[in-house]
């Protein structure tokens, strides 16, 4: 017997029923002079019987008429029987002839145009200079869900599923190619009803989506520009994701690239707060990069507005025209320090519009954006991102708690522990090459145990040497030299191995002398020996923490 799968497909029986005729009268000519009998909805009956066309309306199938004016007319159980049956199944060779259902080989569908009339509705919102936001009213949701079809879908869902036994065509660019074959040979290819399958799972993939994007529990949001002035750009967000995109607590509109730096400051933050659960955190990001982190224990004095000092003063210029986050809703005295600093946004759990922390800190910053976090509660579990022809996809690196192994002479002393893991934290945020020097704030500074902060970072290049020499440490130098401390009270984390020993030398003649790396170098043997040469304690991980 010959393999369903290796023939072409002869059609006997066409379902129309679309909703952008164009093009339709020549398909539907091409399957009659094939010798297909056509079945359509009345709007399509019309049309084709208009063009000359003998067409049976799709109520003598049914048994029913249209009803409730439109919103009922193709779906039925004759219908849906007939592109389900499967052609040589025993059983429902029997179910079809004891049903008098009749086969449907081909069936060609396009959607009520939703898409087109909300891009209407929201033109028209724009017109009339309402908000860039373009929020709809009542009036346009109830006039938008008329354009929600409903049997369309469902008989491409079903056309589609019974591949290869029925062909179903939902774009007019495959209407071409469906009539050149049926003049060439009068049945279909293999290949072409695959193809036009493939295509009807992500039409209507594509369609729910867009649906569901506003009657769903996601929702979009446009914003002003993307990353550049020139680009467009929106988000999707989740309506109960734990940051409320869609809820700016001021005046001023939130750009695409402070949605992506305070999701760099979130990602830190709820690292630090599985860290350190104990500790406020403060985080300020700039072009997707920490700027400046600092954690303190809540039973400190004040222990969010010295966090906030900590962060800030571990790299001032590159904080300025940042994005903070706060893990602790926004204290008063905490805004009054950072109400003489410009911020681009500022965000934590508990803000709303009449925040008395954030009502003063918009009496000196009248442009400050603000978002408010319900809670921070981890990463998403799956990261991706867009690459020609497709999405890449991972799991999203959360792995901060890792073991950390020591491998040198000098032994890790258990009271750098915490502070090394605070650092991981903040490494794992930067641009890979990367490098964090980290600190805990000694109590002749006004520290207590479990004051971390970041004093040097270095991201985003090619060469990790690059990283450590030109960046990490002239900045971690210049931050110590304001503030008061050395370099040897600190712990420098690398995103990943030392490739070579020239690292750990050039660390070593700058007072270093705790070190926090993954290993797996095939030269960890001769990194750890010039550990032991300086008298370096270095501990391995056993996680790589790239970030590009």
């Amino acid at each position: 017997m010959q393999s369903e799968f290796s023939c072409n497909l002869k059609i006997r029986r066409a379902l129309i029923s679309v909703s952008d005729k164009t093009g339709i009268s020549e398909l539907a000519k091409a399957l009659a002079i094939s010798g297909t009998e056509l079945i359509a909805s009345s709007g399509t009956t019309k049309v084709l019987r208009e063009s000359g066309l003998r067409v049976i309306p799709i109520e003598k199938i049914t048994g029913n008429p249209e009803a409730f004016q439109g919103r009922m007319k193709t779906l039925s159980f004759q219908i849906c029987s007939g592109i389900l049956y499967r052609r040589g199944h025993e059983q429902d060779e029997v179910d079809l002839k004891k049903l008098n259902i009749l086969p449907v080989d081909c069936v060609i569908v396009n959607f009520y145009p939703f898409q087109r009339k909300l891009d209407q509705l929201r033109e028209e919102i724009t017109k009339a200079n309402k908000k860039s936001k373009r929020r709809l009213s009542e009036e346009a949701i109830l006039s938008l869900i008329e354009e929600i079809d409903i049997g369309g879908p469902t008989l491409v869902r079903a056309a589609a599923k019974n591949f290869p036994h029925v062909l179903v065509i939902t774009k007019r660019e495959q209407y071409k190619k469906v009539i050149q074959e049926l003049n060439t040979n009068g049945s279909i290819s293999l290949s072409l009803v695959q193809s036009c399958t493939r295509v009807a799972w992500e039409v209507v993939l594509e369609y729910d989506r867009t649906i569901a994007q506003i009657f769903g529990m996601r929702r979009t949001l446009d914003l002003k520009y993307g990353e550049n002035p020139h680009q467009s750009a929106y988000i999707e967000y989740d309506l109960d994701g734990p940051v409320l995109w869609g809820e700016p607590l001021t005046h001023a509109d939130i750009s695409y690239n402070n949605i992506l730096d305070l999701s760099a400051c979130y990602s830190v933050a709820s690292d630090l707060m599985r860290l350190e659960p104990e500790s406020t955190h403060v985080v300020i990001v700039k072009h997707n990069n920490p700027a400046g982190v600092a954690s303190v224990p809540r039973t400190y004095h004040q222990a969010q507005k010295l966090a906030l000092q900590r962060a800030w003063e571990g790299d001032p210029v590159s904080a300025f025209g940042g994005v903070i986050l706060f893990s602790d809703e926004l204290e008063e005295n905490t805004a009054q320090w950072l109400s003489d600093k410009f911020i681009e946004l500022v965000s934590s759990p508990g803000l709303t519009k009449d925040h008395p922390a954030l009502l003063q800190m918009l009496t000196k910053r009248k442009n400050l954006k603000a978002l408010a976090i319900k809670k921070i509660k981890g990463d998403e579990d799956l990261f991706s991102i867009s690459v020609p022809g497709g999405r890449l996809y991972q799991k999203t690196d959360q792995t901060v708690l890792e073991d950390l192994k020591p491998v040198t002479l000098q032994k890790w002393p258990k009271e750098k522990e915490r502070l090394a893991r605070f650092g991981i934290a903040v490494c794992r945020a930067l641009k890979s090459n990367a490098i964090a020097i980290v600190r805990e704030v000694p109590k002749e500074a006004g520290g207590e145990a479990g004051c971390f902060q970041l004093v040097g970072a270095g991201q985003g290049q090619p060469n990790r040497v690059d990283a450590l020499v030109r960046l990490a440490i002239p900045r971690a130098r210049i931050v110590l030299e304001t503030i008061g401390g050395v370099l040897s009270d600190c712990v420098l984390v690398s995103d990943a191995f030392f490739p070579f020993r020239d690292s750990v030398d050039q660390a070593s003649r700058e007072g270093i002398r705790w070190i926090v790396q993954p290993g797996g170098s095939i030269k960890d043997a001769e990194t750890v020996s010039a550990c032991d040469e300086h008298g370096i304690a270095m501990v391995f991980t056993g996680v790589r923490h790239f970030r590009h």
